[in-house]
């Protein structure tokens, strides 16, 4: 009787040291009590769903990630689709995760629920996110050329609705930034002397025009004096001014006008709104630059704004103060 005792009492000892040892690992367990991640996704309309196509990485090292999924249903990616993954975060030794949802910061990605996933301790994490929508991607623009009939072209780019364009004569901008939908402008009117010309050309994203991709740039051409010369002759505007009940517009030879854009017409820029028709006596934002047009529709250049103290340089552009 006494020995089981004895036997007893060693047991509950050995019990009570080992859950003290259980207790003093959990107190010892440090709090994760921020997570930062940045996510890379590069997947383009009409690619296969496929998590190679995504990355996602972290800088802490009291936790890593252990893998992701993508949630959404079918095989290949559609413009109306916004990608949702699901990442898992495991804890380092010696840490768990406790936060709350202000506490996750994402970088590429935007966030959707943060849980426990069912039958895990807190050493795992699952966040749900969201990528930037398919709608809302372009691809790079890769290629522009100009012509030596000044007309420069460039290959559609994935996502974008417009695309901003400037000519470059020497290592000067002429012309301003041109914002057109099409993918082809004729700049032979701008290329009258004698230089080098090249064209930049960047995509604007149609779901939100904020959204530009990067400059992509052409290849130099030289214009000899014959071909400035050739350019001048060719540069008075064809086409006619006509006026309704609504204003002025400028019908081009082959019966089209210009709208949401500017034109050069006999060495005067004009900008027409969204219904073709000519803007006078006000301001005019284009290209991330503010232009005023006169009460002739011609814009301003190296001059004040009649009534004000706002000056525009040589290229039409306000200067600020």
């Amino acid at each position: 009787m006494k020995k089981w005792k004895r036997i007893s009492g060693l047991l509950l000892a050995a019990a009570l040291t080992a859950a003290m040892a259980l207790s003093s690992s959990a107190e010892s367990r440090k709090k994760i009590t921020s997570v930062s991640l940045k996510i890379t996704s590069e997947m383009e309309i009409g690619d296969d769903m496929d998590t190679s196509q995504i990355e996602v990485e972290t800088s802490s090292e009291k936790y890593h990630v252990d893998s992701y999924d993508i949630m959404n249903s079918g095989f290949y990616w559609t413009e109306e689709d916004v990608p949702q993954i699901q990442v898992y975060l495991t804890a380092e030794d010696g840490y768990y995760f406790s936060l709350m949802s202000s506490d996750v910061h994402l970088d590429g990605a935007t966030y959707v629920t943060a849980t426990k996933p069912s039958g895990m301790d807190s050493t795992v994490l699952k966040i749900t996110m969201d990528l930037p929508s398919m709608a809302s991607r372009m691809s790079d623009l890769e290629t522009v050329e100009l012509k030596t009939d000044g007309i420069a072209s460039w290959e559609p780019v994935q996502g974008a609705g417009k695309y901003e364009v400037r000519l470059v004569r020497n290592s000067t901008v002429v012309g301003g930034t041109q914002t057109v939908e099409s993918t082809q402008v004729d700049f032979g009117y701008l290329m009258t002397k004698a230089a080098s010309y090249k064209v930049r050309v960047r995509p604007v994203s149609r779901v939100n025009w904020e959204d530009k991709g990067k400059w992509a740039e052409s290849s130099a051409i030289y214009v000899d004096t014959a071909a400035a010369e050739a350019f001048r002759q060719a540069s008075r505007t064809p086409g006619e001014w006509i006026s309704d009940d609504n204003g002025w517009w400028f019908r081009n030879p082959d019966g089209s006008y210009t709208v949401s854009g500017w034109q050069l017409i006999n060495e005067d820029w004009y900008w027409f709104n969204e219904y073709g028709y000519m803007m006078a006596d006000t301001w005019v934002e284009s290209g991330g630059q503010y232009y005023y047009v006169g009460a002739d529709g011609a814009m301003l250049k190296s001059t004040f704004v009649p009534g004000t103290q706002y000056y525009v340089d040589s290229s039409g552009a306000w200067v600020k103060q």
